[in-house]
């Protein structure tokens, strides 16, 4: 079940045919991104300005402390990356989830990078606990069940920002 999650994390924004000849990686229009147009507000909340990429409160709380990093260039995959910027965007998801965990204190943060629909490298950060929603599963994307209200966001986003 990890293996898969791993390789699901590294290998879901190809697409290839049954006798893997014709491998193409997915693309999206910079102009049509939620991360480049700035047009993420309906879905998250900007906690702050990392080193290579931004992180999020993601609104849907189903997951106390759900987090989101988006890579500030418009890029599909981890692949794409040099060394040096793939260290420095798993430093700024590495630091968010340093923060998440002290703010939080989950048992496990669950880390997702799909990209199927959305050809920008993120990684959602779902943190589980013990009792909580899926926990031992895998979290769903957007289960619309919990809401806050925008002073509860504002305070979890001050104890986060403190953090990094």
């Amino acid at each position: 079940m990890y293996l898969r999650v791993i390789f699901s994390i590294i290998f879901t924004t190809f697409v290839a045919d049954k006798n893997l000849k014709n491998v193409k990686t997915m693309y999206s229009d910079p102009k049509e991104c939620l991360y480049c147009t700035d047009t993420y507000d309906k879905l998250m909340i900007k906690i702050a300005d990392l080193s290579v990429s931004r992180a999020f409160l993601f609104k849907e709380q189903t997951y106390h402390g759900r987090c989101l990093v988006a890579y500030n260039g418009h890029v599909n995959d981890l692949n794409e990356l040099s060394d040096d910027e793939r260290n420095a965007f798993m430093a700024d998801v590495c630091r968010v989830t340093r923060a998440m965990q002290t703010v939080f204190n989950p048992e496990k943060i669950n880390y997702g990078a799909y990209s199927d629909k959305l050809c920008h490298l993120h990684f959602h950060l779902a943190p589980k606990y013990v009792d909580g929603p899926d926990y031992g599963g895998t979290f769903q994307m957007n289960p619309g069940k919990v809401y806050l209200s925008d002073a509860e966001y504002q305070e979890m986003i001050d104890k986060l920002k403190a953090q990094l």
